[in-house]
């Protein structure tokens, strides 16, 4: 079966446990790399131009990481409907009934979002053995996340890369057919 045809079956359908893992890798990682990279040059800013010192540790690097957690999650659902790494792992978040999500949806699943960490990990068993793979603030929010590749430039990509290798794929039996030809017509 070709790539095309893959993406073209499984999209709409629920994601599986290990894509929304890998995506939330991703995303957990971008989140770090950019906020420490804010803090440096917030810190670096401050030391620059006053007086003063920034010493960002403890309780206070903790809250600025969740509040900008939930900035990094919250703009890119609500205005995506994807965060990053979901885009990359070729996912999206979808209203359960398959409609495109909203803002007061991804809003609400934002909220519940941290229900599933502080269950102790409870929250996250319905991605696992769900039909839906629904995680519990899947289920308050009433969404669901489902692969979503873009089937058609999948097919596009498939039909260029495939003309390109009947270029290059000459046996040297068709060469040498080639080679008689151009000696006949000259």
């Amino acid at each position: 079966m070709t790539r095309a045809r893959d993406a073209l079956q499984h999209q709409g359908h629920y994601a599986g446990p290990v894509s929304r893992l890998l995506a939330y890798a991703a995303d957990t990682f971008f989140i770090g790399v950019l906020y420490t990279a804010g803090i440096a040059l917030l810190k670096f800013a401050i030391d620059a131009a006053t007086p003063w010192t920034l010493n960002v540790e403890g309780a206070l690097f903790a809250v600025g990481a969740l509040a900008w957690s939930a900035l990094y999650w919250g703009s890119s659902w609500v205005g995506f409907g994807r965060s990053p790494g979901m885009s990359l792992l070729g996912l999206r978040i979808v209203r359960a009934d398959g409609s495109t999500l909203d803002r007061r949806h991804a809003l609400i699943r934002l909220l519940a979002y941290p229900l599933g960490f502080l269950t102790l990990g409870a929250g996250f068993l319905g991605i696992i053995f769900g039909r839906t793979r629904q995680a519990i603030y899947d289920r308050i929010a009433d969404t669901a996340v489902v692969y979503d590749w873009d089937a058609e430039a999948a097919k596009l990509r498939e039909l260029a890369t495939r003309g390109g290798q009947r270029r290059h794929l000459a046996t040297p039996a068709s060469a040498a057919a080639s080679e008689r030809d151009a000696t006949a017509d000259a």
